[in-house]
């Protein structure tokens, strides 16, 4: 590995720091049963006199009326001793925690808008959480559910979840409130720009022949177009969630609307005040109960402990930072190593560790219309990436190779590190002379990439640029861009795109191989979006032939109706052949069929190099919270919101 390459980096390296957790002990509290015994009586007194026996059995009755009393009056004594030398614990309710927030949300409809996450996991309810660490799913909005058979899923939903006063008055939520926000899903993705994948619902889009069954206020059957064997995971994202329907702004053309205003859900909280500034959440009064048998949930029975949050909105990533070690924000989120060995000894600082298991969340997309019609050119690109530098100098010498389905995650899916490495060389010289050979100096004379300007070090992204230029000798621009732009940037039509590469995250749901990190190569996830090499459209023969053509843009999955959706298809052969191999995976309940065709479609990804190309991760999460903030859910759950992350869970507190 050059000293060229980030070598200030190499000089800040520090050994491994170790692992500062927030913790709390769980109390357990003890009360003593007092039980009386009676006694029968074997001596035989037959010869007594009914009236003699009379006022015995009266005096007994009274001696033991009288010792129950005794016994009634000591219990409620000791019960009031143990009170007053134990009196409940209430240092853990209340405070307010602060964050922030590297942009202000582009929108606050669940079904739009993916850029405030942490927002909907606190405002709305979901139907379930699933803790990674503990691989099992917790009750939320549903308290139990079914799968009935490939196709047929139902779910028994909680009594009493109740929408926040200023959602529809704060009534009950119901079956028909679900079976309405899943129906409109597909409906925000195609008509009014939502960003939430159709991945999460394609399943259940009414469009596609799904359907729901609401028989009581309580049961909600969704009868699916197709199987899908993460369903029950997708419900576990925060994106899944319901919204009052009173709050849903009905279009004339229909009832299907967007919601209105800031405040429709029925989650923990609500918002309380939101400005360009900040924005700040409060309790929701009407929050509903949870079980208290539910062994290791991070549900508390009633309101979590903390009283209010506040995020507040600062896009300069390095001032984001200093609030952060200053001791004014109580949760920063992921950092890398290199950061947590530099933040080691801070006084405000907890960094908590874990196994890195969203490892197929950052990767370089190309921007298909430019490469595709160009094979070898991709090929060399790949060829020309430093691999293994990638590891030593960004990851901190820390990390792994990945793959299209996370090594980590889903071991039992993916490809062994031997076999990525076979599949994914780095070899300069071999790459200059294919660049060179195929006209890349002429056909990409510069390369142009976007980076997010919020972030205060986009030195992986530079990395990437600089072994590009070493290899290939050709000259990247650098674009930074705000959070809205950038993602308009990246989601653009194909044949718009205004870069070469992008280095894309996918916010990978650990919980599901289909989003951990195939969701980026598949026609129906994101990689059709980021500019993978597919189209959906109607009647195109050819679209790389005329990116000009007034038809090449995206669809985001079509208008609604059964006659339109039929005349979509993916009209390129290789997009068929990857949504084919998804749709199969998907599919099927047998793991052992469902690894081999999972292992067969990355082998097919790897071997074409576009466009789409997975980054090495690092083998530790690192997760940086104030030293204040107790009982986080260490990584890999931690931040997350599809995982039971902080965010969902009511048992972390504030201390002091």
């Amino acid at each position: 590995m050059k000293e060229g390459y980030w070598g200030k980096y190499w000089r800040r390296r520090v050994s491994r720091r170790g692992v500062l957790a927030g913790g709390a002990t769980l109390a357990a509290g003890s009360a003593a049963i007092l039980a009386g015994c009676g006694d029968d009586d074997d001596d035989d007194d037959s010869a007594a006199p009914a009236a003699t026996q009379a006022a015995q059995q009266a005096a007994e009755a009274e001696a033991t009326e009288a010792a129950e009393q005794a016994s009634e009056a000591e219990a409620t004594e000791a019960a009031a001793q143990a009170a007053a030398a134990d009196p409940e614990d209430r240092s853990r309710y209340g405070g307010k925690l602060n964050w922030t927030e590297r942009a202000y949300p582009t929108g606050f409809d669940p079904s739009i808008t993916i850029t405030f996450p942490y927002g909907m996991a606190q405002t709305y309810s979901q139907m379930m959480a699933f803790s990674i660490l503990e691989d099992q799913f917790y009750p939320d909005a549903a308290q139990s559910w079914e799968q009935v058979d490939a196709e047929t899923l139902v779910f028994n939903l909680r009594e009493g979840v109740r929408y926040n006063p200023d959602a529809a008055g704060g009534r009950e939520v119901t079956s028909e409130d679900w079976a309405f926000n899943l129906a409109r899903y597909p409906d925000s993705r195609a008509n009014r720009g939502s960003n939430v994948n159709e991945l999460f619902f394609s399943f259940m889009d009414p469009g596609l022949g799904a359907t729901f069954d609401t028989p009581d206020n309580l049961t909600l059957t969704i009868n699916q177009n197709k199987p899908f064997s993460s369903n029950l995971r997708a419900f576990a994202a925060a994106s899944l969630v319901v919204a009052a329907p009173e709050r849903i702004m009905a279009e004339e053309s229909g009832d299907l609307g967007q919601v209105s205003g800031i405040n429709a859900g029925s989650g923990p909280y609500m918002f309380d005040d939101v400005s360009e500034t900040r924005i700040s959440l409060k309790r929701n009064p009407n929050y509903y109960e949870h079980p208290e048998e539910i062994p290791g949930t991070r549900f508390n029975k009633d309101f979590p402990y903390i009283d209010e949050m506040e995020a507040v909105i600062i896009t300069d990533g390095a001032a984001a930072q200093s609030r952060f070690l200053a001791g004014d924000a109580d949760y920063y989120g992921s950092i890398d190593k290199i950061t947590a060995d530099q933040w080691e000894g801070q006084p405000n600082v907890n960094v908590l560790t874990g196994p890195a298991i969203d490892d197929g969340s950052r990767m370089i997309q190309l921007a298909a219309a430019k490469w595709t019609p160009y094979p070898e050119l991709s090929k060399a690109l790949s060829m020309a990436m430093d691999w293994d530098g990638y590891i030593d100098v960004v990851l901190g010498g820390e990390g792994r190779r990945s793959a299209p389905v996370s090594p980590t995650a889903f071991p039992n899916y993916a490809l062994s590190q031997e076999e990525i490495r076979e599949l994914q060389v780095y070899d300069p010289q071999g790459a200059r002379q294919l660049w060179e050979a195929n006209n890349g100096p002429d056909i990409f004379p510069e390369l142009d990439t976007t980076v997010a300007a919020w972030i205060p070090d986009y030195s992986y992204v530079q990395f990437i640029g600089q072994s590009f230029e070493d290899s290939l000798g050709v000259k990247v621009n650098y674009n930074p861009l705000e959070l809205a732009t950038y993602i308009a940037s990246a989601n653009g039509p194909t044949g718009t795109k205004d870069w070469h590469f992008f280095i894309a995250g996918n916010n990978a749901v650990s919980t599901m191989p289909d989003w951990n990190a195939l969701v980026a190569y598949t026609p129906d996830g994101y990689g059709a979006i980021w500019g993978g090499n597919w189209y959906k459209g109607v009647n195109i023969s050819d679209p790389w032939v005329n990116p000009e053509n007034p038809n090449y843009a995206e669809t985001g999955g079509g208008p609604q109706g059964e006659a339109v959706r039929a005349a979509l298809e993916v009209t390129h052969p290789y997009a068929r052949e990857l949504q084919d191999y998804a749709d199969r995976q998907a599919a099927t309940f047998d793991d052992e069929e469902r690894a081999v065709i999972l292992k067969e479609m990355q082998r097919r990804i790897f071997t074409r190099f576009c466009c789409t190309l997975p980054l090495p991760t690092g083998t530790t999460k690192y997760t940086a919270v104030g030293s204040r903030l107790q009982n986080v859910p260490l990584p890999p759950d931690g931040g997350e919101t599809a995982a039971f992350g902080m965010f969902r869970a009511h048992n972390v507190w504030l201390e002091g």
